[in-house]
């Protein structure tokens, strides 16, 4: 203050309290030029109207009401009593209006044939905002499933794989050096929870428990706190957007590989596995089923696609057996029917897609199989 020269935040105030009949007015032609703020509260100013645009931004993105659609509808399903309540309604599902994400929004596969039991609940996981997890054998669509729901709902979504070398780092983000200076680059989690996206923690069992013990607050629901962000970034505490949902899916389910599959995967704690309000082992399809998608995304005929499924459903039976150590999904079933056309032999497919990277004793076993599948034709 010029008048008295004490240091304070803000004049006005300090007129008011202290210099009665001095308005900021006059003290500015008083002393033309002299600061009526303080840096601190010029800083502090900057800070509330920032916080206050965000705040506006968020209700504004919030305040456009979900479009409710039937579920049978939605996901071209029958109308029966599997896609219908008990009482006979529909059940009602949530589409969100576009926003500026709408390209982080995955494009629909028309081929994708849902399990309505796992579809249901993962749908449940999403209208209750309860994080899921999904796990089971390879190919059978387990991130698929979580994607095209994303898409069909118009929900933003983004994916996270995870490997024995994560780190926090690449999960909640971390400095970064410019031209201009550090400031701090967000990571997936965090970008997902300030915008509402949908974040898929892919493969969750391939990185270890003290890295996966970073989710443990989101999972419970709270904010996220990223101590290596500076306190003006933005990104210090970073509060759930009301639209973001939390999945994760897995070869195992947090116990250990009991198949001898997939090395790699790790025991996990199960205090992070225990915040999972939601957990669902995803099963091969029926053979119906898995016969329309083989047909639908490998470009074959439902003949030949009900042989490729017949041929897996044998071959899972031998490895429940102990008789083989491998077994064949849907995604071998497809790659094995793109190659069998391309080589005009369904045969030199299975080679190709499977067969191929077995044990020795393993090939001459599932070989027979097929041949004799085929052969049936």
């Amino acid at each position: 203050c010029r008048i008295c020269n004490t240091a304070v935040h803000t004049i006005a105030i300090h007129l008011r309290d202290n210099h009665e009949g001095v308005s900021i007015e006059s003290y500015k032609e008083m002393y033309p030029g002299a600061p009526i703020l303080s840096q601190l509260a010029m800083d502090r100013m900057a800070q509330l109207a920032k916080e206050k645009e965000a705040k506006e931004s968020e209700e504004k993105t919030t305040s456009v009401k979900a479009d409710k659609k039937p579920l049978h509808e939605l996901f071209s399903l029958k109308r029966d009593a599997l896609s219908l309540r008990a009482d006979g309604s529909p059940i009602m599902i949530d589409v969100l209006p576009d926003t500026e994400w709408s390209l982080q929004v995955p494009e629909v596969d028309p081929n994708y044939i849902f399990n309505v039991e796992v579809l249901k609940v993962m749908l449940m996981g999403m209208a209750l905002n309860i994080p899921t997890y999904i796990w089971g054998h390879a190919g059978t669509g387990k991130t698929t499933i979580i994607e095209q729901i994303a898409a069909i709902t118009n929900r933003p979504l983004i994916r996270t794989q995870h490997t024995g070398s994560t780190e926090e780092a690449h999960i909640l983000g971390q400095l970064a050096a410019t031209e201009k200076g550090t400031h701090f680059e967000a990571g997936p989690l965090p970008m997902a929870m300030k915008h509402g996206w949908v974040y898929l923690a892919d493969e969750y069992d391939f990185a270890f428990p003290q890295v996966l013990a970073v989710y443990q607050s989101v999972l419970e629901g709270k904010a996220l706190v990223i101590k290596e962000a500076p306190a003006d970034s933005g990104w210090r505490i970073v509060k759930p957007h009301p639209n973001f949902r939390f999945f994760a899916t897995g070869n195992t389910n947090g116990t250990g590989d009991e198949t001898g599959l997939f090395s790699g995967t790790n025991v996990q704690n199960a205090a992070n596995y225990e915040r999972f309000g939601i957990v669902e082992k995803m099963p091969y399809m029926s053979k119906q089923q898995e016969a329309a998608v083989v047909a639908a995304q490998g470009g074959i005929s439902l003949p030949d696609a009900e042989r490729l499924v017949q041929f897996a459903h044998l071959i899972r039976d031998a490895f429940d057996a102990k008789k083989i150590a491998g077994t064949a999904g849907p995604r071998v079933l497809i790659n094995s029917a793109k190659v069998g056309v391309a080589r005009a032999s369904f045969m030199k497919g299975l080679n190709n897609a499977f067969i191929n990277r077995l044990s020795t004793k393993d090939r001459e076993i599932v070989t027979q199989i097929a041949q004799r599948v085929l052969e049936a034709a």
